[in-house]
């Protein structure tokens, strides 16, 4: 059975090592482990800049995902931003991402202040993209860009 809850304080260690897994897999990049740590607690500690969920199954976090938050001044709402989405690679497959994504939709779904999901795909994670359009997500238009410091 795969339980979903929100990350606390005690789930530090994990979130970094997920993120820092993360960034190696999808983009070979190496995080300065202090400053992921840094980052990962003081979004737990600050909720109103986004917040953790995790996958545990078997008394064992196997999973995140995180979700900060977009003003729409179109749809007079917010957008949830799925971020850090992590699965342990001995329990993908296995249905733990999509307990973390129905569990942000529920919350997306109970609240009339949020108008929707969204997230970013590495243009050639062809697996990931197929995940998201079997959960019902659609692809957009838009092409993201940025500046970075």
């Amino acid at each position: 059975m795969i339980n979903i809850r929100e990350a606390t304080i005690d789930d530090l260690e994990y979130i970094v090592n997920f993120n820092s897994l993360l960034a190696q897999e999808t983009e070979d990049k190496e995080l300065d482990k202090k400053v992921l740590t840094r980052g990962v607690k003081y979004l737990l500690e600050n909720e109103q800049y986004g917040i953790y969920h995790v996958a545990e199954k078997e008394n064992k976090v196997v999973g995140q995902v995180m979700y900060t938050f977009e003003w729409s001044d179109w749809r007079n709402g917010l957008f949830l931003w799925i971020q850090s989405v992590y699965v342990d690679k001995n329990y993908r497959q296995q249905g733990v991402f999509t307990r973390l994504y129905n569990q942000v939709k529920s919350i997306c779904d109970k609240n009339d202040n949020i108008v929707g999901i969204r997230l970013y795909a590495e243009k050639e994670n062809d697996i990931a993209q197929q995940v998201y359009t079997k959960l019902g997500m659609n692809k957009c238009h838009y092409d993201m860009f940025e500046y970075e410091k």
